[in-house]
Parts: structure tokens; sequence; C-alpha cells
């Protein structure tokens, strides 16, 4: 019978193969992945197999010290793979929806692309990989790359 974390790595696997399957599995994890974008991938992939409508997570200990919220009583954390030793550990983080609120308790910084944000994205990316944003070409033009 397999343990734990060995349930977690074939969760881990599975969604990984089902992901290019099909384009709507691609997009719903990209959905995701976008609102957890400071994890690496393969937290943000056991995040997205447990709980896809998760918008922020945390530890248990950021939650409490932190961000002075508390992990509601039955939350069942996400587990989440550490495989930066020999043996596989697992370590669970809980979606903000699993917390309550304290006094002075902090809320997450979700981030959202917005229209007062598309300039300055765009431009950063220009900048950082050299591409054409689209949005700022006139109709009759095409970027070089396309001709």
């Amino acid at each position: 019978m397999p343990n734990k974390t060995e349930e977690y790595l074939a969760l881990a696997q599975r969604t990984a193969n089902g992901l290019t399957r099909y384009w709507e599995s691609w997009t719903d994890y990209l959905t995701t992945a976008s609102r957890l974008y400071k994890y690496p991938f393969a937290d943000q992939l056991m995040i997205y197999a447990q709980r896809p409508d998760a918008t922020a997570c945390a530890s248990f200990d950021i939650w409490n010290n932190r961000m002075n919220r508390y992990v509601r009583r039955g939350s069942k954390g996400i587990a989440l793979l550490d495989q930066s030793s020999s043996v596989p550990r697992l370590h669970y983080v809980f979606d903000v929806s699993d917390t309550g609120v304290r006094r002075n308790s902090r809320d997450p910084e979700v981030w959202q692309y917005n229209d007062d944000l598309k300039q300055p994205v765009s431009e950063m990316l220009t900048a950082t990989y050299g591409t054409v944003s689209y949005t700022h070409l006139r109709a009759h033009e095409t970027p070089e790359h396309l001709v």
C-alpha cells in the first residue's frame, strides 16, 4: 500500500500528464497558476490538482504569524512535495478561503491585470524580452517576425 507521499507523487504525475491532453485543462491550469505566480511549477501543479480555485496560499505559520489570520478548524491543507532531500516529504499550505480574520489581520495582495497595467506590463515585457506589443501596432502594421 503506497504511503501518502507516494500517493501525492502519483497525483502530480497524473495531473501533469493530463494538462496537455485537452486545451481546456491547460487553460484551467494557467488560470490557477496565474494567481499563484510566486510558487514554482511543481507547487502550482499540486495546488491545481487539489484546489484549482485557490487564490492565495501560504503555510499555517505565515497565516498565523505574519498575516495575523487563523486557519479554520477542519480545513484541509494542500499537500506540496518537498523533493529537496533524497527522501520526498510533504508540507502543507492553506488557501485564504481556509482562514478567518482577527483584529489587525492582513489580507493577501492578489495581483490582477487590468487596463491601468497594460502599458507598464507591455513596456516591461518589451524591455525584458524584446517582444513587440501587438496592442500598440496600428491595424496595417505587421511585426517583422510574422512576415
